[in-house]
């Protein structure tokens, strides 16, 4: 890991209402904001955005080409970058390699099977499928 007071690394926490999911130094992250993705790396300008749904990549420079990141799933929430520090506020995160692909699958037919009716209920089912895609989408990678 880069220390992140001395190294060229940025460190990323990953919280939810109930733990701390993720706290490490990277030496770059790749969040999934509601309107597309973003990469951050160290020195990168300070500011908050609003999460969508998807997986965070955190990159760590291991000096072999063939390293894959590490990802965590999150669903919503906000970031807020500074101070060479990425920290993610989320109602649901969960590590890609603990995802279980079944149940996405299942998640993913109850979104569908839901009987929607008016512009709520009609986005919330929208939704509600969209993230059980990206959820079966994380557990593939």
């Amino acid at each position: 890991m880069t220390d992140n007071k001395t190294g060229t690394g940025v460190r990323c926490v990953i919280v939810t209402p109930e733990m701390t999911i993720l706290d490490t130094h990277s030496q770059s992250i790749t969040v999934p904001l509601f309107d597309g993705l973003r990469g951050i790396a160290r020195g990168h300008a300070p500011f908050i955005g609003r999460l969508g749904v998807g997986s965070v990549k955190i990159n760590e420079d291991s000096g072999q080409s063939s390293h894959q990141p590490q990802s965590v799933f999150v669903s919503g929430g906000f970031v807020e970058v500074g101070q060479n520090t990425v920290t993610i506020i989320t109602q649901r995160a969960v590590a890609s390699e603990e995802i279980d692909v079944e149940e996405a699958r299942r998640e993913l037919a109850a979104a569908q099977a839901i009987k929607a009716a008016g512009d709520e209920a009609i986005s919330k089912r929208f939704e509600s499928v969209a993230s059980a895609r990206a959820l079966i989408r994380s557990a593939a990678k």
